[in-house]
């Protein structure tokens, strides 16, 4: 992970748009080159821009129209700190309607070479307050989805129509160090439409929250490009490489300020200040736009170049609700997140009420067979007592109107006795193969299921079905970026839990058959990881890591719907559990994340192997078995008082078998039961087990034939 500047402007470029980052790589030039090579037009469309002249604005013109862009913010998170709140936004909105009016009080402190040139550029930002539907919304929607650990194209999600909202999209993550970047108007025109606007790192967005004051104008840098701004050492290399000319005449030549806020700077044209100071440069210390500048921004946003002029109509006002002087009090979109979304049995979660689109003035939670703090706080923990898949309701309100999202199993407990005592062999082929849990944290239509064929030696098997037919989608409809847009999803298959107490050695082998559409090596970056959990799923540690040629096993399939018709396309994997794992709650989880060539991938044969060791010797006394010895024909009885907690007895055999298990879940009163009924148990020696949360305990049973 890079760490980010705390600087206040670290851009470069990236093709036709801008890049905002501190790193400044010299393999950009060759892309740059490239790019342009392919479609020279388009560095030739943005210098057409400002050679066909444009009408400079004058210092303090009290007649200077203003004019007003509706703007949205689409926070596109995966319920992290990168889910910024509405106060971040605004403060940001402040921020740019504050340099973008000349209303900054740094401007005192801008050296006297350029006091007669920083300009009001007379823009203004003003958040929606109609979505394209007509719909109410604040100008700040919410969107979960893993594409805030892309922050590429693809990821600008729900794009509002570009001709009446400059599109702003916050993201978590962003590649090779970029912290955010914006298209010239030239470049997104025609099919390109869909890259419209500035994706940007949560951390950068606004003075407070998840960012701070020296990134705060990162945005007001970006919104430059956006408006059709160079850097201004120009678009064709990193500042500091080469003395550059952003067509803009009031702005010196300069090679750029790279992280350094050097106000004697001269080193282009010696005995001629170079404007660091500038919001289109890198340095420590941007504090102005010039009157060039301001110009050409003015200019571009009354032409028809990326639709700017639709931006300031009258009739843009109108669609976007900013021509409205009070906003509308809309109803909040409720939204929710939990602490946990596996848990064991008794244990507790916190809820947090993160709706939004309005202020919430009362809630209402559900909680399916749990035990809230409140069912009315926005913040409110829930103990489930019982096992199983719990739903979670919650409907918010305002004067407004009401608003509510019910998630059906969101929400999984684990009960107090494992599926399994010891090792055990899963092929699917039973009712076991349904007590996995299966994780589409997206619900998107790619997720774990159980399927009967297609398996090894097309037995049943569970899927993950990546593939999708994208050949007739409507071009730049979510089908059509399908493929593009799958790289980073995450999807998860948990198994049922192990009793492993008694058991050592322990071994987990499955197998399983994939394959990719990537041609190239470097692209097959999908990735399947094996995990392990002795707290019910709380918590995970890192077992088995399987990606690249190794994942592969069916090679590229070009587009196809993979399926593993050929026992040549299965591969076993296996890895060792350590002791430290073995209690009596271990479960496995599956964890695959595509990339954008990922296709199908199927699992099958897990088996978890070890030596289940049943001791003797006889532990605890707060049980009894009887009668013992016992003849073949005699009902063998346990009897104990079972306290607060489910417990689990199970029957093994001499040699660790398991015979049977009983699952307990009648509390605090005498249990009897009859461990051999219709068993036919051969004579022998046997041992029974009871286990609960506070303890095991055993005892030795000898059967005679009678």
């Amino acid at each position: 992970m890079k760490n980010k500047l705390s600087t206040l402007l670290l851009l470069f470029v990236f093709g036709p748009y801008v890049i905002f980052s501190q790193d400044f790589k010299c393999g950009l030039n060759n892309k740059l080159a490239q790019l342009y090579a392919e479609d020279p037009q388009l560095e030739k469309d943005h210098e057409d821009l400002f050679k066909n002249g444009y009408q400079k604005v004058k210092r303090g013109d009290a007649k200077m129209v203003i004019f007003t862009i509706p703007i949205v913010f689409h926070i596109i998170h995966y319920n992290g700190s990168e889910n910024i709140t509405d106060a971040q936004v605004y403060d940001q909105v402040a921020i740019l309607n504050r340099d973008y009016r000349l209303l900054n009080a740094d401007t005192s402190i801008v050296i006297p070479e350029f006091k007669q040139l920083y300009a009001d550029v007379g823009i203004e930002f003003k958040l929606a307050t109609k979505d394209p539907y007509g719909n109410c919304t604040n100008g700040i929607e919410h969107i979960f989805s893993h594409e805030t650990f892309q922050g590429d194209d693809y990821s600008k999600l729900n794009q509002w129509h570009r001709s009446n909202y400059l599109n702003v999209w916050v993201v978590d993550k962003m590649e090779n160090g970029v912290a955010g970047y914006a298209f010239y108007p030239t470049a997104v025109d025609g099919g390109n439409f869909f890259r419209d606007g500035v994706i940007i790192l949560n951390n950068y967005i606004g003075s407070i929250g998840t960012s701070n004051l020296n990134n705060s104008r990162a945005l007001t840098h970006e919104i430059g490009h956006y408006l059709g701004l160079s850097h201004t050492w120009g678009s064709t290399n990193n500042p500091g490489v080469g003395c550059g000319d952003d067509y803009m005449e009031d702005t010196p030549i300069t090679k750029g300020s790279n992280l350094v806020c050097d106000l004697t700077m001269q080193v282009c044209n010696p005995g001629i200040i170079e404007n660091v100071q500038n919001y289109m440069e890198y340095s420590y210390c941007s504090r102005m736009f010039t009157i060039d500048q301001a110009s050409a921004m003015r200019n571009i946003i009354q032409g028809e170049s990326g639709n700017r002029n639709m931006l300031i109509t009258d009739s843009t006002k109108v669609i976007t609700g900013i021509d409205l002087t009070t906003p509308p009090t809309c109803i909040p979109i409720a939204d929710y997140k939990s602490s946990l979304r596996m848990i064991c049995q008794g244990e507790t979660i916190q809820l947090t009420d993160q709706s939004y689109n309005a202020p919430v003035l009362s809630r209402q939670w559900t909680v399916s067979d749990g035990t809230a703090s409140s069912l009315t706080s926005a913040t409110p923990t829930v103990t489930f007592n019982t096992p199983g898949y719990k739903t979670i309701r919650l409907v918010v309100t305002n004067a407004t109107g009401t608003d509510s999202l019910e998630m059906y199993n969101y929400i999984y407990v684990s009960p107090q006795w494992a599926d399994f005592t010891g090792p055990a062999s899963i092929d699917f082929e039973n009712e076991v193969a349904n007590n996995f849990i299966v994780d589409n944290p997206e619900f998107n239509n790619g997720n774990f299921e159980l399927i009967s064929s297609n398996g090894y030696n097309n037995s049943r098997c569970y899927r993950l079905d990546n593939f999708k037919d994208v050949s007739g989608a409507t071009q730049y409809s979510p089908a059509y970026f399908y493929n593009n847009r799958l790289g980073g999803t995450v999807d998860a298959l948990t198994t049922p839990s192990f009793d492993f107490a008694t058991t050592t050695n322990v071994e987990v082998s499955f197998k399983y058959a994939y394959a990719t559409n990537a041609i190239e090596l470097a692209d097959m970056t999908e990735v399947l990881k094996v995990y392990s959990s002795k707290n019910c799923g709380q918590s995970w540690t890192l077992r088995k890591t399987i990606t690249g040629a190794e994942l592969v096993t069916a090679g590229s399939f070009g587009y196809q719907n993979f399926v593993p018709n050929s026992n040549n396309f299965w591969r076993t994997a296996s890895f060792t559990v350590p002791t430290t794992v073995q209690d009596a709650h271990t479960r496995f989880k599956f964890e695959f994340t595509a990339s954008d060539f990922a296709n199908n991938l199927y699992l099958d044969d897990i088996n978890v192997g070890g030596i289940l060791e049943v001791s003797p010797i006889e532990l605890g006394n707060d049980f009894t078995v009887y009668p013992n010895p016992s003849s073949t024909e005699d009902e063998i009885t346990v009897s104990f008082y079972n306290d607060a907690h489910p417990s689990k007895v199970v029957l093994y055999d001499a040699i660790g078998n398991v015979i049977a298990q009983f699952e307990i879940t009648n509390l605090n009163q005498e249990i009897n039961l009859n461990i051999s009924k219709n068993l036919n148990l051969d004579a022998g020696c046997y041992f029974v087990a009871k286990e609960s949360k506070t303890g095991l305990s055993s005892k030795r049973i000898v059967v005679i034939k009678k």
